[in-house]
């Protein structure tokens, strides 16, 4: 069982459409807003997309943020984690036509369990928890430890929460309107898992959050590493097995001495128990390989001046190294998706321009698009010969709001590349709209 997706652009391409006619059949877009009433009516984003191969079929699994109208996190939590709220699971069977939930799912086992789509997590009840105003997924993994008893394996979800403790945004802090206190902004890391049911890698729907030592039963505090204690929060967590008691976490921060978003990172024996380390990836801190805009050094006025505010970390297996994609965040708030490299995971080589930016071409209706706004909350999926899906959060209006679709890009073959990776992504082409 393989747990990155092989398959190639072609079939991307060809793979047979069916859109639903609800859905807006714009460049990119893979799904929007929810329907009136359902538990993503308001916001979509931070999607972690999975692909599992079996003997005769793919199962592509996607965990990701939404949240009601009238959710308790709506009030300020987008200004620094875009959509987060409950958590869901939709399913596909080739990564672009989405099965997806109104409500909370029934929690069905066996043959019944591939259709059971919905909500899976909401806000913890228990008062003292760290996840107990919103949470939103982060990275999900199929792992195995003498810890945890299965016949198969465990779906861990590393993910990220916030109580209802008013934090005052800091100066600087790249959001609209005047600093004020904001409910859900320290964001802390949890972890909750799923036991794999059998050789086809079902269940993933029911989830047992794991109470961890810190006192809120986060995996550990925001910015007790030494020398990190400017760090405001711990988000967007990304977990890599790397080799034996050798697990890595990247997660991103917003460091108030440097007034900018950086990323630091965690390691643990076990899963289970970390070690924070510290800021491992500072775009300000690094130039890039080529000059952006006038700024030759990457610095100030380049696209990723205020840092990575999420990403996604993955290894790139052929060329034996790590990829990290992620949020870049200009001085004017826009966000776009830039990308990193580094061989050992610890010293990053940046590239100098953003490999997605915000759609600049209308829908197909003469609308403004669904993402000329900003894009982010990227997620990386690694395809074979060397090509990769970028799945991604959109939103028409730069700098503000929720996410408001979750789209797909795909890495151009035969473009340009750093360090042998692809660097230029076309979204997915809109297509024809259905007869009604």
């Amino acid at each position: 069982m393989a747990l990155s997706c092989l398959g190639s652009s072609a079939a991307i391409e060809s793979s047979p459409t069916a859109d639903p006619p609800s859905e807006p059949l714009s460049a990119g877009l893979v799904f929007g807003l929810g329907a009136l009433g359902s538990w993503d009516e308001a916001a979509v984003g931070s999607p972690v997309v999975r692909c599992y191969v079996g003997d005769n079929e793919q199962r592509w699994f996607m965990w990701y943020s939404g949240r009601r109208s009238d959710s308790p996190a709506a009030a300020g939590v987008d200004v620094l984690a875009p959509s987060s709220g409950s958590i869901g699971v939709a399913v596909s069977r080739d990564g672009i036509r989405w099965s997806r939930g109104y409500d909370i799912i029934e929690g069905a086992r066996g043959s019944d369990a591939a259709g059971d789509v919905g909500t899976i997590m909401g806000p913890n009840g228990d008062w003292w928890t760290f996840d107990t105003c919103h949470l939103a997924p982060a990275d999900v993994q199929v792992l195995s430890n003498s810890s945890v008893s299965s016949g198969v394996g465990v779906y861990w979800m590393f993910y990220s929460g916030g109580d209802f403790e008013p934090v005052m945004l800091p100066e600087g802090f790249p959001s609209s309107g005047e600093r004020r206190p904001v409910e859900g902004l320290r964001l802390r890391p949890g972890l909750a898992m799923s036991q794999v049911t059998d050789v086809a890698l079902e269940d993933g729907r029911n989830w047992a959050r794991i109470e961890a030592d810190h006192h809120t039963g986060a995996l550990f505090e925001v910015g007790t590493a030494q020398g990190e204690a400017a760090l405001l929060f711990n988000g967007s967590m990304q977990v890599l097995a790397v080799g034996p008691r050798d697990m890595r976490m990247y997660y991103t921060a917003y460091d108030t001495s440097r007034r900018r978003f950086v990323v630091a990172l965690a390691t643990s024996p076990d899963g289970f128990k970390w070690t924070q380390k510290g800021v491992v990836f500072d775009p300000a801190a690094i130039g890039g390989a080529a000059a952006v805009s006038d700024d030759e050094d990457g610095g100030a006025a380049s696209f990723d001046a205020l840092g990575p505010a999420a990403l996604s970390v993955v290894r790139d297996i052929d060329n034996r190294q790590f990829l990290m994609y992620y949020e870049a965040v200009a001085t004017d708030n826009r966000r776009s998706i830039g990308l990193a490299v580094s061989k050992d995971g610890t010293s990053w080589r940046r590239y100098p321009a953003a490999v997605l930016e915000p759609a600049t071409e209308p829908s197909p209706s003469g609308s403004d698009p669904w993402d000329g706004g900003d894009v982010g909350s990227p997620c990386a999926v690694s395809m074979s010969a060397g090509r990769w899906r970028l799945y991604y959060g959109g939103r028409k209006q730069s700098g503000q709001g929720p996410w408001q679709g979750i789209g797909l890009a795909l890495s151009l073959e035969s473009g340009p590349t750093f360090e042998g990776v692809p660097v230029q992504y076309k979204r997915r082409a809109a297509k024809p709209q259905p007869a009604t």
